[in-house]
């Protein structure tokens, strides 16, 4: 086994990036099928928090209710800078609720940014997985000429007069 056999793991990289879009898929579809076929409740904000780590700012809400059924439910819920402003002075949010659902709550102030989130995470991952196919093909025929042909010897000749 050659040094060149090692570039075949360029591959790698497209199924992260196709293993990526397909938990944007499910999470596209869980918000859409708890936004359309969920409860509706009144959560309370138990805790809220946002983090700023370099030029990153995130943050977290914690939610409380209670079903129908009377079952009570808290869940801590991770969110970017934008949806969190959408509810920064909220105490209750209004959300969706379906349990079996890929993403069970649906906070509807922020369902719209969500999606479009989502949309726009598609055509990242889009645009990465074609990149990385094209590369990893083109790794790939070079690899395979190296582990055929091997490396060319490089022969230097003086081509001046010696004087």
């Amino acid at each position: 086994m050659t040094k060149y056999h090692s570039i075949y793991l360029i591959w790698l990289l497209p199924l992260y990036f196709l293993f990526q879009f397909g938990y944007q898929v499910a999470t596209y579809q869980g918000i859409s099928n708890t936004y359309s076929n969920g409860d509706s409740y009144l959560a309370n904000v138990v805790e809220f928090d946002v983090k700023q780590i370099a030029a990153q700012t995130n943050g977290y809400v914690i939610l409380k209710f209670s079903t129908d059924g009377g079952k009570t439910i808290e869940q801590k819920l991770t969110l970017p800078v934008q949806m969190a402003q959408a509810i920064m002075e909220s105490e209750v949010i209004p959300i969706r609720y379906l349990e079996d659902s890929f993403k069970p709550i649906v906070m509807l102030p922020t369902y719209e940014l969500q999606k479009s989130v989502i949309k726009v995470n598609f055509g990242v991952m889009g645009i990465g997985l074609i990149i990385t196919v094209i590369l990893s093909f083109f790794a790939s025929r070079y690899a395979a000429s190296k582990i055929k042909y091997g490396d060319r010897e490089i022969e230097i000749e003086r081509v001046d007069s010696e004087e």
